[in-house]
């Protein structure tokens, strides 16, 4: 008999950190960077509010969320895509814009997402090496090549909690190529008080070539319910969708 042949695709599989031990559920679990106080009160009185309505179909555009963060962030309703967590946001872009035989340069060290959905759309991933642990762009811009396609990187970094300076993303930006897409995930922005620090979303709101993305899942406490968000041009926005 003969079966339907799948794709090969090169690329190790992302393991999530650990739910169980010893076939118990994990009290503490700090692998994930899940939030150890939970979700506000205010959220879970929400959500018990909604259940009635888990029966139907979710609105697929989520217009009601997409208004409220428009709304929080003053921005435009229209250049904002909702995902099931920023990954599938990260999912989105490399399936929209990469080919076999494109190149993306990550960090070294860097949230694993980023290289996985790269390789599984055919694209060799660079790595970049750091400085302390910190994303250097000076050796970024070393990695960059005519088939550069994208650039991805977290501010501050996932799992070195380091971040890079606005100044430095900036400059990374205007030494980009205008056709590579600049990726910043935004995923910890909150955490950051540092002067010198500005997120994704305050530097590129109003750049064509730059998405950030965001989660509920971090300082939100929101893991479970994977809701994740990103912004950028019509142009691009309207790709992913």
């Amino acid at each position: 008999m003969r079966l339907p042949k799948p794709n090969k695709i090169i690329a190790e599989k992302y393991v999530t950190g650990l739910s169980k031990f010893r076939n118990k559920a994990a009290k503490v679990k700090l692998s994930a960077n899940e939030s150890a106080l939970g979700p506000s009160p205010k959220a879970i009185k929400e959500y018990s509010r909604l259940s009635k309505n888990f029966k139907r179909y979710p609105d697929s555009e989520g217009i009601s969320l997409r208004k409220t963060i428009a709304k929080k962030f003053k921005l435009d309703l229209n250049r904002i895509i909702l995902g099931s967590g920023s990954d599938q946001i990260l999912e989105l872009i490399c399936k929209a814009f990469l080919r076999k035989g494109d190149e993306v340069i990550v960090p070294k060290y860097s949230f694993l997402i980023y290289r996985l959905y790269s390789q599984m759309n055919g694209a060799k991933v660079l790595y970049s090496k750091e400085k302390n642990f910190t994303i250097s762009v000076d050796e970024i811009l070393k990695m960059v090549t005519k088939k550069t396609k994208i650039v991805f990187l977290a501010n501050p970094n996932n799992p070195t909690s380091t971040y890079v300076d606005k100044k430095k993303l900036l400059f990374l930006r205007k030494k980009l190529r205008s056709n590579i897409l600049l990726v910043v995930d935004d995923a910890y922005f909150e955490y950051v008080k540092q002067k010198d620090y500005s997120s994704g979303l305050q530097l590129f709101s109003n750049f064509k070539n730059v998405i950030v993305t965001r989660t509920f899942s971090k300082i939100y406490g929101l893991a479970g319910l994977r809701v994740g968000w990103g912004y950028g041009s019509k142009e691009i926005i309207n790709s992913l969708n």
